[in-house]
């Protein structure tokens, strides 16, 4: 990944590359697609989603280090997912490689990186956490998705957020 590069893309940018990496590790570990599809959806909502608290209150419940501390779905009162999707996540869950968690609480500490705030300069928080993602996919010698696919989301729009898009036409998954 070419670091100078990411510093042009917006946060919403940096997000759907580090979905992206996230789904070339389930092509390459080669599970179903069909299982993920739900867990995708709600990660490329972050593209276009109009509140981050939507957005953070789900995915922090699908980390699998969160879901996972728990054996039914009453020990723990879930804002946003449903007893069906906590069964089906937590049998998942439980056939996967450490990587698939690794990537998602790395995916949700990127997306929060810049909580609430302006982006300044190119978003260093962000630039650590993607940068982290892109190492971590090196290391375990998962392909890397071509940053000039996200050139066009610019760091100059909407505060360094950029703006709203539909991420899914990134999605090697979704199509």
């Amino acid at each position: 990944m070419k670091l100078e590069q990411m510093k042009q893309i917006s946060l919403r940018g940096r997000v759907a590359y580090g979905i992206c990496c996230f789904e070339n590790v389930l092509i390459t570990l080669e599970y179903d697609l069909n299982d993920w599809r739900n867990v995708l959806n709600y990660l490329w909502q972050f593209t276009s989603i109009p509140y981050l608290d939507d957005w953070n209150e789900l995915i922090v419940e699908l980390i699998p280090e969160n879901l996972m501390e728990f054996n039914t779905y009453e020990e723990q009162e879930f804002e946003r997912l449903s007893r069906d999707e906590f069964v089906s996540l937590s049998q998942l869950y439980q056939s996967t490689e450490e990587s698939i968690g690794i990537l998602l609480r790395d995916i949700y500490e990127l997306g929060i990186s810049h909580a609430y705030s302006v982006i300044e300069g190119h978003g260093e928080r962000s630039l650590v956490l993607v940068n982290r993602i892109a190492n971590y996919m090196l290391q375990h010698r998962f392909p890397l998705p071509d940053v000039d696919s996200f050139l066009k989301y610019s760091i100059n729009e909407n505060r360094g957020w950029g703006n709203s898009f539909d991420g899914t036409a990134l999605s090697k998954v979704k199509k």
